[in-house]
């Protein structure tokens, strides 16, 4: 049976833990829809070859979660005449930061960084550009939010507009993905992964189970380090890793509400295949 304090302290800490990143990103990506000049940004995500590289450098230069990104992936969603490079984002930015980067070589060393900076980076812009390839958006999506900066308007009111829609909108599809998470954090024993541990099949079984719980970009690398002291091999700490920051449920329902399910689904996949398939390397050539 499932305590009941229990439940509630895991929503609160979840929360308390996603929603300054996600209120603070709001205000940023409402600040610049307001009063930067969209037309430069939009001219560099207007080169569908180009701006995927753009978005995963911008991705790996913030320190931000895989829900506080939410609020700019949709801003470049809507600026942008392909799906790629949101995409690029949307994997590059949970991944890598400065802070996870530092922390990575901290405590598991060059070997390990290595690996997760580049493979995180090729894999993105390898899913990014098939996307592209594959889905193709409405000619015009691109300008929505665009067309709110009409001259008449004044700048301050654009920014309560758009600040409104990211604290309402998206926020919403966040609360629901963390009412899910919490559950699935209370029903599921903690000792449970530990059996796993050592199996060839522990990979996509990790991943697996890290993918639907909320873990923040940063505070993945020492639970990581945690588990290969219960007897993880590197390879499956860098499986936890990248599985449980790269996206959760609250992502999942945020971009609903910006991609299409399609898309939503490979972009889940590809993370699943991906995490589980770069542990897996790493242990065989280290």
């Amino acid at each position: 049976m499932v305590s009941i304090d229990l439940l509630l302290n895991t929503f609160y800490r979840y929360t308390l833990d996603i929603f300054p990143y996600f209120i603070l990103a709001s205000f940023l990506t409402s600040l610049i829809q307001a009063y930067l000049n969209l037309n430069i940004l939009r001219s560099i995500l207007g080169n569908s070859k180009l701006a995927p590289l753009f978005t995963a450098s911008f991705g790996a230069l913030l320190p931000e979660c895989s829900c506080s990104m939410i609020p700019v992936a949709h801003l470049i969603n809507n600026l942008s005449k392909s799906y790629s490079p949101v995409i690029a984002y949307l994997m590059v930015a949970p991944i890598l930061s400065p802070i996870t980067v530092l922390l990575t070589y901290g405590f598991f060393g060059l070997e390990l960084t290595v690996i997760r900076v580049f493979g995180t980076i090729i894999f993105a812009l390898v899913v990014a550009y098939t996307v592209g390839i594959f889905f193709k958006k409405e000619k015009n999506i691109h300008l929505r939010w665009a067309s709110n900066q009409d001259v008449s308007q004044k700048r301050f009111t654009v920014f309560l507009k758009s600040l409104r829609y990211n604290l309402l909108f998206t926020g919403r599809y966040i609360l629901t993905g963390i009412a899910i998470a919490s559950m699935i954090k209370a029903l599921v024993p903690t000792h449970v992964a530990s059996y796993v541990a050592g199996s060839p099949l522990s990979y996509p079984l990790i991943s697996l189970v890290s993918t639907p719980i909320y873990v923040c970009s940063g505070e993945d690398v020492p639970i990581a380090k945690a588990l290969t002291h219960i007897g993880f091999t590197h390879g499956n700490a860098l499986t936890f890793m990248l599985a449980s920051s790269g996206t959760c449920l609250p992502t999942i329902f945020a971009v609903k509400s910006f991609l299409p399910i399609r898309i939503i689904f490979i972009y889940v996949l590809s993370w699943f295949i991906f995490s589980s398939l770069l542990g897996f390397i790493f242990d065989l050539l280290f």
